[in-house]
């Protein structure tokens, strides 16, 4: 199983801040996009982990361009978190990261300049209207799945910024704290660092700029500072 590839962890067995449990295991996977798997080892990976519902969080069209082979009996639910296209974060059709590298490799600048601001990004998923909402009904199937035993798998592309932030206030819905819930989300970079350097050694070779390599360096990698952020920002629903 591309287990690596996938960015893939259950959060169960996290401890609450007070000592007095942890995160059920076996109810809560996080991911990236389970188009990379074929049709019978996504079956595997269902069939495995018992997952009984998928909630995608890409938008609808990166969901159509980059399909979850489900097996049947899983529920599958799209909860997009953004509305609109940001390269470096979504991965709308023709933006893949890599692809407009090499369609833009001799303008370095244009390509910097494509690439969002990542604080600002973490921000809006929790403070935006419309992200904000999409969070909280998240959190609520998620919440819900789990008292009745459904395993629910949650996952956007990378499974690192979308998926890092609704795996935040899931954790801050048990009370963990917000270092352990840091230190998960720092998790990524173990999967992601082998895959980021292949890239990020493709860019070099298309760009021939180290200044961009460095840029897309920290964008496909995992910044606490950045969980720090989206957590401050972030306020709890009201029970």
């Amino acid at each position: 199983m591309k287990r690596k590839e996938l960015n893939l962890r259950d959060l169960g067995g996290i401890a609450f801040a007070d000592g007095k449990g942890t995160v059920p295991r076996g109810r809560f996977l996080r991911s990236g996009k389970l188009s990379i798997l074929s049709p019978e080892e996504c079956a595997a990976l269902c069939r495995k982990h018992r997952i009984g519902c998928v909630i995608d969080l890409r938008t609808p069209v990166e969901a159509a361009e980059f399909q979850d082979p489900l097996p049947q009996g899983v529920t599958y639910m799209l909860m997009p978190l953004l509305k609109d296209a940001a390269v470096g974060i979504t991965r709308e059709t023709g933006s893949d990261p890599m692809t407009i590298i090499r369609q833009l490799r001799r303008h370095p600048e244009k390509l910097k300049a494509m690439i969002p601001d990542f604080r600002d990004l973490y921000t809006r998923i929790v403070t935006d209207d419309y992200s904000r909402r999409q969070v909280d009904k998240v959190l609520a199937v998620l919440r819900s799945n789990a008292e009745q035993g459904i395993c629910t798998l949650f996952h956007c592309t990378a499974g690192k910024d979308r998926t890092g932030i609704i795996a935040m206030a899931l954790l801050k819905s048990y009370g963990v704290a917000d270092e352990d819930i840091i230190r998960d989300y720092l998790r990524t970079n173990r999967n992601a660092f082998w895959p980021t350097v292949k890239k990020c050694a493709a860019v070099a070779l298309l760009t021939r700029n180290r200044s961009l390599v460095t840029t897309a360096y920290k964008s496909f990698m995992a910044d606490r500072q950045l969980m720090e952020t989206a957590i401050r920002a972030y306020v709890a629903p009201t029970p």
